[in-house]
């Protein structure tokens, strides 16, 4: 079994090139340092096992049977031949260039080898260990790819910009001019199809996707900082791009051609390698002497203590949440929303209130309102220069900064009040009370003091120093902090517009933020990725600086003081900061290349300008806790998302949960009795189902009353979960005490039938779209039991490698989701055949329930045992 740490694993020295045995038990690590070395790492607990001289060994290639590895060394111009059963060199062949990157035929018979000095390609057959070729193609080759249907091989020309196409059958270019692609081509991979190539592009920071057959590139797509290599998931739909500047990796969406995610990795990544199931990758550190672990499939929150039930509001957009440990309902967003705003978007802030952002465009030179609950641009005016922005805290004045200027917007009218004449602004910041703007001007390298009735200068520009960044104003509004990239922090007392202190920061600060109490300013300081502290009574910095991930950008202090917000530019988020600890908390997806950040006034949402983007992200900086009865373990929302059930086993109440409000509310309990377990909701919302274990009753409440409906249905037993049919006609019980399933007709408000037996303990159920089949989860079998609805006979399963429990339907109905809380993963189970598509994916402590995107792109697990829910790339 992989171990599950994503923790680097040091080596002692740099690695360079990376290959992992069939089996996905062993890693390999080529290092050219030193005299050379292959490092032979275990897959299970992380450690080196063996350290194999090497001459100047750099490329690593794996047979596809696994028995032999093979390493190109330079200098010496050598293919060493390792066999991995001995872990010896058993061949050596002479190279007539320096061997730079190689690839493999499908079968393994041929090996590519781009000899870097002299533009040429070398063609070593495996069976006989000899270059039977030399592919003369000129220019300063790089990468290399054999295409999987094994016809055609790709070359990257680094300084010619171009990717080159060889006959594989003939070992010959093919008849037609290289490819144009961007400038400094790297590494490359190819779709399972062969009909598209992935170029990376190193300088740039982009994707060439090319279309071979045409000699087109279809697209570019922005990555991260120094893209360096690919790794195609073995289905294809996701290309790997390691960001060796931002210690982080790409996933672009093959089909739509758009980065998806960025994952944060724990160093600088280059080569890398998945396991033979998918679900794990690991990188050669780049200039590092580590090996990166990293998750490719699944991505963790902590939600609260002992998660359990689950569900999706109608729309998708919210995850609910029954924690049973915190007697509450979290409730999250599942993802982040986008606003568009004006040309080059640079800067950003938001009202007093949270309804409003305001969005300074360098590009238009204006200022966009745009409405937080709907994201559209209400107003958008013309301003002389438009590069920061900051709103008066009664929120009826925005001030915008740029070029020569600075603009007092009237919030209300959306016109400009007024423009003062400023040489070259480089940060703006509101007084408390809203009498005094102050701007950092790089013209005269001194802060300038507004007042803002008139918008006139009080007093003498005060001198601050060169290279001014940003400006923050303390929450009483007696000190101004401007930051400085030089040389560190200038402290301003705004009653006698004299500076205070100088505080030096060697880490280049270039973002700055103040806690609510004053106490402490936070410095973002991307040269050094850290931030440092500084004491604002003592005015010295603080403790140790924090270390984050790569260049952070801006970033602000939550209300309560306990949470500092980064832009993570590297990491493609927020990343969260614990200022009492310390400690970075976790990492909430932005949107591509976040810089700017303003959070709402209650600390809920972070809203993210991303610098290259053009875009706005709007980020759920927390986990709402709604408080419930005793003990939640499920919840159904109702069709119309506006309520929400939970099921309070402890307290034999459901509660009612406003989710239309903000904050959401807590109407009246509605007493079941007993100790109900499941919830379920009638497609016209009217009727509310409550499986009750303590009775063995299924009760029903009128959703429009909250009041209990007729008597109770027994079921007996120990009903253990419950769903409606399609046509909400049928109500379908398990009874995990007896073994049997129960159908209730909805509307005699009865059971029909006898129970009938399935399985050995039948837990959680789940219908199909038509009705016509339910899939019973027995964790007595280890199985999940394929039912027909109207005869309640099993007429098929599906092993499984250990006991389900949450049970979730992909919305076209092709794929079963299964919870497998003793291995800590997520079974997916084909439902044509009943059988797994793909080994289980690993989540987290002790998952016990599942819940699916509307648009099946995303599993969400609960996990019981860590505190989490793992978002799982399906």
């Amino acid at each position: 079994m992989v171990n599950p740490s994503t923790a680097p694993i040091p080596l002692d020295l740099r690695p360079f090139g990376a290959a992992i045995a069939p089996d996905g038990q062993r890693l390999y690590f080529t290092s050219p340092d030193d005299t050379g070395a292959v490092f032979v790492v275990d897959t299970t607990s992380h450690s080196v096992t063996a350290k194999l001289a090497c001459p100047g060994a750099r490329a690593a290639v794996m047979s596809p049977s696994g028995d032999r590895l093979y390493v190109a060394g330079d200098p010496g111009n050598q293919l060493f031949v390792f066999d991995t059963r001995t872990d010896t060199i058993v061949e050596t062949v002479a190279l007539e260039g320096a061997p730079l990157k190689m690839a493999l035929t499908p079968q393994g018979t041929r090996l590519y080898i781009t000899y870097n000095d002299v533009g040429q390609v070398a063609v070593v057959d495996t069976a006989s260990g000899q270059v039977i070729r030399t592919i003369g193609l000129g220019g300063e080759l790089l990468g290399v790819a054999v295409a999987p249907d094994g016809r055609q091989v790709y070359v990257t020309d680094l300084t010619g910009g171009t990717l080159r196409v060889i006959d594989a059958a003939t070992d010959t270019p093919l008849a037609m001019p290289p490819i144009a692609v961007m400038p400094f081509p790297r590494a490359l991979a190819v779709s399972p199809d062969s009909r598209r190539v992935f170029v990376v592009h190193g300088q740039d920071s982009t994707v060439s996707v090319v279309e071979p057959a045409s000699g087109t590139v279809l697209t570019t797509i922005p990555v991260g900082d120094f893209p360096m290599e690919t790794l195609m998931s073995a289905d294809g739909r996701r290309l790997y791009v390691s960001n060796a500047e931002d210690d982080s990796v790409s996933v672009i969406d093959t089909e739509r051609l758009v980065v998806v995610r960025t994952i944060p990795v724990g160093g600088p990544p280059a080569e890398m390698v998945r396991t033979p199931d998918g679900h794990r990758a690991y990188a050669a550190g780049f200039r590092t002497k580590l090996v990166v672990p990293f998750d490719t499939r699944t991505f963790s929150r902590p939600v609260g203590p002992q998660p359990e039930g689950v569900a999706l509001s109608p729309d998708g957009r919210r995850l609910l949440i029954a924690t049973t440990g915190a007697d509450a309902l979290a409730v999250m967003s599942t993802g982040e929303t986008q606003f568009t705003a004006g040309q080059a978007p640079m800067a950003i802030d938001v009202s007093p209130d949270g309804a409003t952002l305001f969005v300074a465009n360098t590009g238009s030179n204006d200022v966009s309102l745009i409405d937080t609950r709907t994201g559209t641009v209400t107003a958008t005016v013309p301003v002389t220069a438009a590069q920061s922005v900051a709103a008066a805290k009664d929120g009826k004045h925005v001030y915008v900064a740029g070029s020569g200027a600075l603009s007092a917007v009237e919030v209300a009218t959306a016109r400009v009040t007024g423009t003062l004449p400023v040489g070259s602004p480089t940060a703006v910041a509101v007084g408390p009370d809203g009498r005094h703007v102050y701007v950092t001007d790089a013209a005269t390298n001194s802060l300038l003091v507004v007042d803002t009735a008139q918008l006139t200068v009080v007093g003498a520009p005060v001198p601050v120093g060169s290279n001014t960044t940003a400006l923050a104003v303390s929450l009483d509004g007696r000190q101004v902090f401007v930051c400085n990239s030089d040389t560190g922090v200038t402290v301003v007392d705004t009653v006698s517009l004299t500076v205070t202190a100088t505080i030096e920061v060697s880490d280049g600060p270039e973002y700055v933020c103040v806690s609510p109490d004053a106490r402490h300013v936070y410095l973002s300081c991307p040269s050094a990725s850290t931030i440092r502290v500084v004491d604002a009574v003592s005015r010295t910095l603080t403790g140790d600086a924090i270390p984050v991930h790569p260049t952070p950008q801006a970033c602000a202090v939550g209300p309560d003081g306990r949470r500092l917000y980064v832009a993570s530019a590297g990491a493609g988020a927020v990343e969260v900061v614990d200022t009492a600890t310390r400690t970075s908390l976790e990492f909430l997806p932005a949107g591509p290349f976040p810089a700017a950040l303003a959070l709402s006034p209650d600390g809920g949402s972070a809203y993210v300008l991303g610098s290259e983007a053009e875009v706005i992200t709007a980020v759920d900086t927390n986990v709402t806790r709604v408080p419930v009865g005793g003990r939640p373990l499920d919840v159904a929302p109702a069709p119309d998302g506006q309520r929400a059930y939970v099921a309070g086993s402890s307290d034999g109440t459901v509660s009612v949960i406003d989710l239309a409000s903000l904050p959401h509310t807590t109407g009246p309990a509605i007493a079941v009795g007993g100790r109900p377990q499941a919830v379920a909701v009638s497609s016209d919302g009217s009727r509310l189902y409550a499986a009750d274990q303590a009775s063995g009753d299924v009760v029903v409440i009128d959703t429009a009353t909250g009041a209990v409906a007729g008597r109770p249905i027994p079921v007996g037993g120990i009903p253990a979960d419950l769903v409606l049919s399609p046509d909400g006609a049928h109500l379908y019980v398990t009874d995990s005490d007896s073994g049997t399933v129960s159908v209730i007709d909805t509307a005699l408000g009865q059971v029909t039938g006898a129970p009938a037996p399935v399985g050995v303990a039948p837990s959680a159920l789940v219908v199909t779209a038509d009705g016509s089949r339910l899939f019973v989860a027995d964790p007595g079998q280890d199985a999940v039991l394929s039912t027909d609805s109207a005869t309640l006979t099993v007429t098929d399963r599906a092993n499984l490698p250990a006991a389900p429990q949450g049970l979730a339907l992909g919305p076209d109905g092709r794929s079963l989701m299964a919870v497998l809380p003793a291995l800590g993963a997520l079974a997916v189970i084909d439902t044509a055949t009943l059988q797994l598509r793909e080994p289980p994916i690993p989540v987290g402590g002790a998952p016990h329930r599942v819940a699916v995107a509307p648009d099946g792109l995303v599993a969400y697990v609960t996990n019981a045992g860590s505190g989490t829910v793992t978002l799982v790339d399906l």
